[in-house]
């Protein structure tokens, strides 16, 4: 009955205590935000199903990789990170910071776009490889229009960003625009548009695809190939790391008729923007493909294997070629009795 007595007495500290420590929704929003938005993203498969189910040009997207690292002081804000953008067709790197802030007055988080514009971007260009390469820079020395701050807000199954409308305006060749740059946000994928619109009659005077551009957020593997049979000795090359997003990697495999050829592994995550049989579902699965390149000839599948998305590891034998890939690396695996199922995107930072 006395500890009875004693729990009764103190269970209104507790409850007191649990109650002060509460955070508005907007600040659970930004933990969530900041965690699933570092990660290496591309849209290789909707440029691919754009070929394949032949878009029109006008509408197809552009290929484009994204790097997304969490810069590790405050000096853009405690939740700062670096974006590097690559287009693949007009090979064109994109290097910005964007910080995320909680915004109680438009009930949504804020997120200020810092760009490298006035001097040469150059020495950024590989920052989320080696993020010290960020530590001479300052606010100050980036331009930020706080009239294109985009705002995210919950949606279904993630978030979704935009812009005020017609907020951020600017001139452009003799015109004035505003841009209408729209981002979502989930687990999976990142979705990104960048129309430029004139302020006149609403027109888009730029070419960006109405569709925002999808980028898979990719998981990262290490891989080995290992040789024999080619050329009467073993060779073993080791410790590749391979994202699953059309990441891959050649190592020269000379020839006497072709000198300069290649062997390479490719990974995808095959995301299907269709079904390939008239009768039935076509579910997504996890490729590795084995590639041959060499000059005057175009990209050459030698085969490939495939397995459910969320497979960790894949492996396959040719005789002449044993290629394996995992998200641990074998020196890294640890015993078990049951295996837990891995999540479809499980994969440690890059």
């Amino acid at each position: 009955m006395r500890h009875l007595f004693l729990a009764l007495v103190f269970l209104p500290c507790f409850a007191a205590t649990a109650t002060a420590q509460d955070q508005p929704p907007l600040q659970r929003d930004l933990m969530i935000i900041s965690e699933l938005f570092p990660g290496t993203y591309d849209n290789m498969e909707q440029v691919y199903f754009d070929n394949r189910l032949e878009v029109s040009e006008d509408i197809r997207h552009e290929r484009v990789s994204s790097e997304v690292r969490r810069i590790p002081n405050d000096r853009f804000g405690e939740n700062a990170f670096f974006i590097l953008d690559y287009w693949f067709e007009q090979d064109r790197w994109h290097p910005r910071i964007y910080s995320f802030h909680v915004d109680q007055a438009e009930n949504a988080i804020r997120m200020r776009l810092h760009s490298f514009a006035g001097f040469d971007r150059t020495p950024y260009l590989r920052a989320h490889e080696d993020l010290s390469a960020l530590d001479s820079l300052s606010p100050d020395d980036l331009t930020n229009l706080a009239q294109c701050d985009l705002f995210w807000r919950q949606s279904v199954g993630g978030y979704h960003a935009k812009m005020k409308d017609k907020a951020c305006v600017y001139e452009e060749q003799g015109e004035t625009v505003y841009a209408d740059y729209q981002m979502m946000l989930s687990d999976r994928a990142l979705w990104k548009g960048d129309v430029i619109r004139r302020v006149s009659d609403d027109s888009q005077i730029n070419s960006e695809p109405e569709v925002l551009h999808k980028q898979l957020k990719a998981r990262h593997f290490t891989c080995n190939m290992s040789f024999s049979g080619e050329t009467g000795k073993k060779e073993n090359f080791g410790r590749i790391p391979i994202h699953d997003q059309g990441g891959l990697h050649f190592v020269s495999r000379p020839t006497k008729e072709k000198p300069d050829r290649q062997i390479g592994i490719r990974l995808r995550n095959v995301d299907w923007a269709m079904n390939n049989t008239a009768t039935g579902f076509t579910n997504d699965v996890f490729v590795m493909y084995i590639v041959e390149r060499a000059s005057g000839q175009k990209d050459r599948n030698v085969t490939y294997t495939w397995g459910a998305p969320e497979e960790t590891s894949v492996g396959l034998n040719l005789q002449w070629l044993l290629a394996s890939c995992y998200i641990t690396p074998q020196n890294q695996t640890r015993p078990y009795l049951t295996r837990t199922p891995a999540g479809p995107w499980q994969s440690p930072s890059p």
